[in-house]
């Protein structure tokens, strides 16, 4: 069985129907902000004003996120200051305000590609925050190109991307995604102001 992290993820917005919210109705959600219990994580702006997520869950995921970013000295200053070891999970949650606060400027003073460049090969465990709207366009992983989705035409409402499961057997065929049904049974006039 093969499972890629990222189709787990792209199924669930498909699903929860954040996909068909962009290419139906052209809105987008909001952020709700992002809290990572017990370990660092927090997004950052770049200076191109794209979003980037940054964990640093392992001792190496930090030590790489550390280096690559220059902040050792300011990680030892802020170890002295606080009594937190930052070379554990916990004490980078006990002091995520202050790396956060350090890391800040570091994205703040780059585009998204050389972020991207910086960490590239390196173990720091990162990603571009994207909107709905930036999935459904920009990424070619939510896109037929990518094998889970295809373009469904569902009666009365038009067509848009529908995830198939993301795992993949290999003594078993994929089962193929179907339009959802029920949709036609709804009145035309609620499925208007829903996509409004």
């Amino acid at each position: 069985m093969r499972l890629s992290l990222s189709d787990v993820a792209f199924a669930m917005v498909g699903n929860l129907g954040r996909i068909a919210e962009v290419q139906l109705g052209g809105r987008d959600q909001q952020k709700d902000g992002n809290y990572l219990y017990g370990a660092f994580g927090n997004d950052f702006e770049t200076r191109d004003r794209r979003r980037v997520m940054v964990v640093a869950l392992t001792a190496r995921q930090w030590n790489a996120l550390v280096t690559a970013t220059g902040i050792e000295n300011a990680c030892l200053d802020v170890e002295h200051a606080t009594g937190c070891d930052l070379n554990s999970a916990s004490g980078r949650f006990q002091a995520r305000d202050l790396i956060a606060g350090i890391l800040r400027p570091w994205f703040a003073s780059r585009d998204l590609v050389a972020v991207r460049q910086a960490f590239s090969g390196t173990s720091v465990s990162w990603g571009p925050y994207q909107t709905f709207r930036q999935l459904v366009t920009e990424d070619p992983r939510c896109s037929t190109a990518n094998p889970m989705f295809v373009e469904a035409e569902h009666p009365g409402i038009g067509s848009y991307l529908m995830p198939a499961s993301p795992l993949r057997f290999s003594r078993a065929s994929q089962v193929p995604v179907r339009a959802l049904r029920y949709l036609a049974k709804i009145p035309t006039k609620y499925l208007q102001e829903c996509s409004a």
